[in-house]
């Protein structure tokens, strides 16, 4: 019953001990072997498990955002074509129109002037914000 007692005591410190890395001392308390120490060796790395990389986070990806939670219709244009009609934008801006101008040029060229209100505005938070004052009482 002895010989029962203390293997049984070695197998549940190793597997106990195991997954914690690195060599323990476990002390077992039997009634059978009062006095009985167990050595627990680490044999074989278990697997680390590494996070995904994370894709940076960018001014596109803000915009389109933006947009998306922002405006309340159906979008119909594609996020490439979202982000350079917002890089046009804030070229315009940048360029010395007013922030008016670049609104009623975007319009003129047609569309639903509450979604180019929104890809507008998301533009210059997200790509050019030095120019929000020139959108100041509009």
């Amino acid at each position: 019953m002895k010989n029962r007692t203390t293997i049984a005591a070695t197998i549940v410190g190793t597997l106990a001990l195991a997954a914690c890395g690195g060599t323990k001392t476990v002390y077992v308390d039997s009634t059978d072997a009062p006095d009985t120490t167990v050595e627990v060796v680490k044999t074989t790395d278990a697997p680390v498990a590494t996070p995904a990389p994370t894709v940076p986070w960018t001014d596109e990806d803000e915009f389109l955002l933006d947009i998306k939670t922002t405006y309340p219709g159906t979008i119909y244009v594609t996020d490439y074509e979202m982000i350079s009609t917002g890089q046009v934008v804030c070229d315009s801006l940048l360029g010395g129109m007013s922030g008016s101008d670049v609104i009623w040029a975007i319009v003129g060229a047609g569309g639903d002037t509450e979604f180019i209100t929104t890809v507008v505005s998301s533009a210059v938070v997200n790509f050019c914000p030095s120019q929000m004052y020139k959108f100041e009482g509009l």
